[in-house]
């Protein structure tokens, strides 16, 4: 066959598509196509020329197989669902979702690997305890949850009075920047059966949210819960203020992150509480809960290490089954009879959980996922990871299964296969012969699950990656038909799941559902446009115009790290996995790959999955990016920007973690390993620059993921080093340019300290971010204050300033801003450094030399027998405001 190949241009609002393949994959163009230049894959080459990605006709076929569209579909495809496809195609037979997890675990584990149990609760409580009010922690955390307008997050915080300013960061200061339109991995959704406007839904990295219009808007509750990596709900059906979380990601196979056992509200979700008795091993992963429909003390759970199951409420727990399982259910009609399944096997029981048989008839199987037909409890459906998807019917109760579909490949197919990250399956509770089965896209069947058809996901209105699907209690398959869905996308509706297809009928419930997970993010002082790189949401953009639900894509696939020039709005850099460098020459509206050149790029085996690049604050013109090793580019402006390596891979063959050039010398250069090695040059701007390791330091440095390196802008011999790791001493300090080292962590909670920065005028305010949320220190690392609002108790992955603006990006709530308050210093000395008389550009008033000055000036002042008004004066940049009693007027 000839391998001709697929050319993609990058141009400022379209994604140019040029096919020359034979055959039934030849894609066209058509005028209706040409009308909509910013939705349609078709358009022209842009000054930077094209970027060819290298998809051949095989691979489009693949792709065709995949999506189950022809050539000229995909080819009508818009920009934002096709780029992701093409770049998934880049990395043949990898798990995208188990790297992300892997990634993520590399941050949480210690030296060796582990890491401690009741990690997240243990942290949370130190947290709690730093409070310099203890009133505003979640005990006594309320907010009228009845008002028409929920507050969003960042807009109030915690009951209780404020805590004091700790390096500028007032209590209530923070402002949520969002996306409010994209939303993030939903696992799970409730819906009350009195009143269905009322919703809550799970974010796998940012906690319970609440919604009371039917997803109109949403907000958080109990931003201090001790772990928010929500899995599972479930409802008591005699008291829907009545419910259980799981927390624990665990379709990650050994790579999941953990959870803390189960937590339970009784007021709807205002106030939550650990049950104690699973803040154990047992329950770091809780995959799935289930209520007894008849008895609700009885509850089940599935868990990372089996079947749980409680007569009280959840006050104790005994084992009923072991290995692990992933699902479970009740009939609805008879609390006597649930089914189960995990990774191969699928479970029936009919004594309410006590003991569980093996079902026949599924063999080979990786995840298994199950539902009854509510209408027919007898028959059972089983959707299983094999052979990219096949759905399984019992008829029996579950006893025994029968195959009913295979070759759908509704898993994704050879190229894209993931049936144990989204795997999901709903009845219809009014007719057993209609199911969807979800994968990465939505399959309907209406004759038992004899034939499926696509009805949404990579394409249309959904997102893709399905995870969760649930009715509104009223459904009766007539005159209401409406159903809600849970994906990496977040939370969407179809009015009438009967009729609902890819083109038409979905609805985006993204209403201020804060749960996007940011890797990191850039912003440009200047235009205040921000973009910040995402978990399956690409990298995104936010424009201070367009506010928190105005966000846009710059890039499809998921998101890294990233960089502003910031001395040119145009300018903007982020990246896809495994340093797949790409730049915006349009503000952040479009953006090409710029990677061509960089050795390590594109590999799982020579770069991390989210990489570490900078540009070098002296020169905008010169970027640093790493892999095992460090690459360097002088010209990264230029239409194809040329690297050379300037630091070869460790012995330890770790890859790059953290790099950090001097503020004011291009020369000093900094890069921290996965292992905890950190290397210095001071000749950085050489062809090879010299190295030496800095970690065997007085005392050595913890040998953990080394997360970030900062150079103290006024003094570039200080440098801070944070790790990663549930462990104490997460930060470190050298002033002597790493000969000795001091600890620096004081009374930091033992969390992985993610991202360090100084502020701009005061290198004696540092902030943090962590897991556990954004801690402020006044004293250079002596000791650290929470902030008890925005970010509150998520990951923050990364901090940074757009200008004096401090931007926290978080991985499960967004991004959040603050402006630090402005310190002015009061010196009473009684004689100014001129001597006694009148001062250079005196003035009257207080306000005028204010103005009048430069920032980080001073501005004298008599104590007695100024002119001016006395009224309340805002200043909004740092100045020194000293007092005397001489001769004179105000002056600077």
């Amino acid at each position: 066959m000839n391998r001709q190949k697929l050319l993609l241009f990058a141009q400022t609002t379209t994604l140019g598509l040029a096919l020359t393949l034979p055959g039934p994959v030849q894609a066209v163009q058509d005028e209706k196509l040409r009308s909509n230049p910013a939705e349609s894959a078709a358009g022209t080459k842009d000054q930077h020329g094209t970027l060819e990605v290298g998809l051949n006709a095989d691979e489009l076929g693949s792709l065709s197989k995949t999506l189950h569209l022809s050539g000229a579909e995909i080819g009508r495809l818009p920009k934002s669902k096709l780029q992701p496809l093409l770049r998934q195609l880049r990395h043949p037979g990898v798990d995208l979702h188990s790297e992300a997890l892997k990634f993520r675990r590399l941050h949480l584990q210690d030296e060796h690997g582990k890491i401690p149990a009741n990690a997240w609760v243990n942290a949370a409580e130190e947290r709690k305890q730093m409070s310099f009010n203890p009133a505003a922690w979640p005990g006594n955390h309320t907010q009228d949850l009845s008002a028409p307008k929920p507050q969003l997050p960042g807009q109030t915080g915690p009951g209780g009075s404020p805590k004091p300013l700790v390096a500028g960061i007032e209590s209530s200061g923070w402002t949520w920047l969002g996306p409010g339109n994209i939303g993030g991995r939903v696992r799970s959704i409730l819906i009350d059966p009195t009143t269905p406007s009322t919703m809550w839904a799970g974010g796998v990295d940012g906690g319970v949210w609440k919604t009371l219009n039917a997803g109109t808007s949403w907000f958080a509750l109990d931003d201090f819960m001790a772990n928010l990596a929500i899995c599972c709900m479930a409802m008591d059906p005699a008291n829907p203020n009545v419910i259980y979380v799981g927390t624990g990601e665990g379709f990650g196979n050994g790579d999941a992150v953990q959870g803390d056992g189960i937590f339970m509200t009784t007021d709807g979700g205002t106030t939550w509480t650990q049950l104690s008795s699973t803040a154990a091993a047992d329950f770091y992963f809780v995959n799935r809960l289930a209520i007894n429909p008849t008895n609700s003390q009885i509850i089940l759970a599935a868990t990372g290490n089996g079947i749980f199951r409680t007569t009280d409420g959840g006050s104790t727990w005994s084992q009923r089954y072991n290995p692990g399982t992933d699902d479970l259910a009740f009939d609805p009609s008879n609390g006597s009879r649930c089914v189960a399944s995990g990774y191969g096997f699928v479970l029936y029981s009919t004594d309410a959980g006590v003991t569980w048989s093996v079902a026949t008839g599924i063999t080979g199987a990786g995840r298994v996922e199950i539902a009854y037909a509510p209408s027919q409890p007898i028959t059972v459906y089983a959707s299983a990871d094999k052979n990219y998807g096949e759905l399984y019917l019992s008829v029996d109760g579950g006893h025994t299964y029968s195959l009913k579909n295979t070759g759908t490949e509704y898993f994704g197919g050879p190229s894209e296969e993931q049936g144990w990250y989204d795997n999901c399956i709903w009845v219809d509770p009014t007719n057993p012969n209609l199911l969807i089965v979800g994968g990465l896209d939505l399959w309907r069947s209406t004759d038992g699950g004899t034939t499926l058809t696509d009805i949404g996901g990579y394409t249309g209105g959904l997102h893709s990656d399905q995870h969760v699907i649930v009715q509104i209690p009223s459904f009766n398959g007539t005159t209401v038909r409406t159903v809600y869905f849970g994906n990496d996308g977040g939370v969407f509706s179809a009015t009438d799941v009967y009729t609902v297809s890819p083109s038409s009928g979905w609805n985006n419930l993204n209403n201020n559902l804060g749960i996007t997970q940011f890797y990191g993010a850039a912003g440009n002082a200047t235009s205040g446009t921000i973009i910040a790189g995402a978990q399956d949401n690409g990298v995104e953009r936010y424009k201070p115009s367009s506010g928190p639900e105005g966000w846009t894509y710059m890039a499809g696939g998921d998101g890294g790290a990233c960089a502003a020039d910031p001395t040119d709005t145009n300018y903007f850099y982020s990246e896809y996995v495994y340093l797949e460098l790409e730049r915006s020459t349009d503000g952040g509206s479009s953006s090409s790959f710029i990677f061509s050149g960089i050795g390590d790029a594109g590999s799982q085996s020579s770069a991390n999955f989210i990489a570490p690049f900078v540009l070098d604050p002296n020169n905008p013109n010169t970027m640093l990016a790493g892999g095992s090793n460090l690459w360097r580019s002088l010209n990264v402006k230029a239409t194809t920007p040329t690297w050379s390596n300037i630091k070869a891979g460790i012995a330890s063959r770790w890859f790059i973690s953290a790099i950090a050039v001097a503020p004011g010398n291009s020369s000093l250069i900094w890069v921290g390993y996965g292992d905890g090695s950190v290397y210095a040059t001071a000749n950085g701007t050489a062809a090879s620059p010299t190295w030496t390791q800095e970690n065997f330091g007085t005392p050595n440095l913890p040998q953990r993921y080394c997360a970030c390196i900062t150079i103290d802008p006024n003094n570039e011999d200080r440098v801070y080093v944070t790790f990663g790791g549930f462990n104490q001493g997460n930060l470190w300090r050298t002033t002597d340019a790493g000969s000795t080292w001091s600890d620096v962590s004081g009374n930091l909670p033992q969390a992985p300290a993610n991202s360090l920065v100084i502020d701009p005028h005061d290198s004696s305010y540092l902030y943090v971010g962590t897991e556990v949320g954004v801690f402020a220190s006044d004293n250079g690392g002596a000791t650290w204050s929470p902030s008890n609002d925005g970010p509150a108790n998520v990951n923050v992955d990364q901090l940074i300033w757009v200008g004096d603006t401090l931007v926290a990006a978080t991985h499960g709530r967004g991004c959040f801003s603050i402006q630090p308050v402005i310190w002015v210093d009061f010196n009473t000395g009684l004689n100014p450094p001129l001597g006694v008389g009148t001062y250079s550009d005196p003035f009257l008033t207080l306000a005028e030399g204010v103005n009048a000055a430069s920032p980080g000036g001073e501005v004298w002042i008599r104590t007695a027998g100024s002119s001016g008004e006395s009224v309340p004066l805002t200043i909004s940049k740092r100045l020194t405001i000293k007092a005397y009693n001489g001769a004179g007027t105000v002056g600077h």
